[in-house]
């Protein structure tokens, strides 16, 4: 029937002692509602970069709170300010400019984390982007392109982070998520990322699906709920993306 993926997406935040090898990516998106989760997961992390104008934003968060010093500042570099990127280039971070256009920051920190990986010869257990979603949509969207992307390409789970949401995509397979940390919120969801799904079922839900067909101009999973289960199962044929609110 095929290996089972255990998934704890919220295990580094309930946990911060936690023993993974956790890398942070900071986007270029507030994070005055991520305070306690950026404070938790920088504690945990053991490598941190901020995309580009991610580098102001953590800035404005480290002015009243104290300074969290990133080991990268990473991007095209158009965002960021010139009085921020002196900052942490004083307090030691490496400047990583790159001039292609034809990916994004995030793309661009992505790379050097798989780089990082290569020099060190140890791959990374997980990464977390916070800042990842909101604002505009087609901001959004890229990022969740990148997601994508990255899934189809690296075994590494990659977490994305909102105030009140994580996401991340599940391969094809069979998936168990644990929903038992106590932060989870109340709502989630299974979407379609890339391509139709052709069947996917899942117990744990409020409203589970059985061998559902799940495609944009038809049926997507959104605004479903926990069974009061520690876990949900999920075994779909293609590429979905799976949302959860966060408390």
């Amino acid at each position: 029937m095929g290996e089972v993926t255990i998934w704890s997406p919220l295990a580094c935040i309930k946990n911060p002692q936690i023993e993974l090898n956790v890398a942070l990516i900071i986007l270029n998106s507030s994070l005055s509602e991520l305070d306690d989760k950026l404070r938790t997961l920088w504690k945990t992390a053991r490598f941190h970069i901020c995309a580009d104008g991610g580098a102001n934003r953590l800035y404005q968060v480290s002015s009243t709170q104290g300074p969290l010093i990133p080991e990268y500042v990473a991007g095209d570099l158009d965002s960021v300010y010139k009085d921020v990127l002196l900052f942490y280039e004083k307090q030691g971070s490496k400047i990583a400019k790159f001039s292609d256009q034809n990916t994004t920051d995030f793309e661009k920190c992505l790379k050097l984390i798989t780089k990082h990986e290569k020099v060190t010869n140890k791959q990374f257990d997980v990464v977390y982007v916070l800042g990842s979603h909101g604002g505009r949509l087609d901001q959004s969207l890229s990022i969740l392109n990148t997601l994508y992307k990255h899934t189809k390409s690296s075994e590494t789970p990659l977490f994305l982070i909102a105030p009140d949401t994580l996401t991340f995509v599940l391969p094809p397979g069979r998936h168990k998520i644990y929903v038992n940390t106590g932060l989870e919120g109340s709502f989630c969801g299974l979407v379609p990322l890339g391509e139709p799904c052709r069947s996917i079922s899942t117990t744990g839900l409020a409203y589970n699906l059985n061998k559902h067909k799940l495609i944009f101009g038809s049926q997507i999973s959104s605004n479903n709920s926990f069974d009061g289960s520690d876990f949900v199962t999920v075994d779909t044929s293609d590429y979905v993306l799976w949302t959860m609110s966060t408390l």
